[in-house]
């Protein structure tokens, strides 16, 4: 019996019925789209053609969405690096309101402390945590939390002294 022969009889029998590999539904195989080998009906010509025009549209979105992420993170890493670059900079530049050798540099989580004063005064008038931001660029979670704590005066001094 030819392969063809078995197909007419699998699809005449209405009692017949096929499991779908993805979601386990059962179908009836009279409205099933059946062929042999790589000898194709035309609807299944078809829906091949859509399915592969499909996947090739999804994989060139995909590529797309891949080079633009890269040229996102890229972007996101350099102006982080730049912002590093600036922050220790910053206090030298002309803009810069306070005198930069009352600040001291952490950077992180913090660029600085400023101890007003200090150098012109000899006495410190006030201490003054700064932390530079440009453009869009808004605080950390962590420095959140040191603004809220030196807004609540959760702030104390500890000598620390080895004997």
């Amino acid at each position: 019996m030819r392969e063809s022969d078995i197909i007419r009889i699998l699809k005449s029998e209405e009692y017949l019925y096929g499991e779908c590999p993805n979601c386990g539904g059962s179908f009836q195989l009279t409205k099933a789209e059946l062929f042999y080998g790589d000898r194709f009906t035309p609807r299944a010509e078809e829906m091949i053609e859509k399915w592969t025009g499909e996947i090739e549209g999804r994989a060139k979105e995909l590529t797309e969405r891949r080079k633009k992420a890269r040229e996102r993170a890229t972007k996101a890493a350099t102006s982080v690096n730049v912002g590093k670059v600036i922050e220790k900079i910053v206090p030298a530049l002309p803009c810069f309101k306070y005198n930069p050798q009352d600040c001291r540099g952490l950077f992180d989580p913090i660029d600085f402390i400023l101890f007003d004063g200090l150098t012109e005064k000899g006495r410190v008038d006030f201490i003054r945590m700064i932390d530079l931001k440009t453009g869009v660029a808004q605080l950390s979670p962590h420095q959140k939390q040191i603004k809220d704590a030196i807004e609540r005066k959760k702030v104390e001094w500890e000598v620390y002294q080895k004997k």
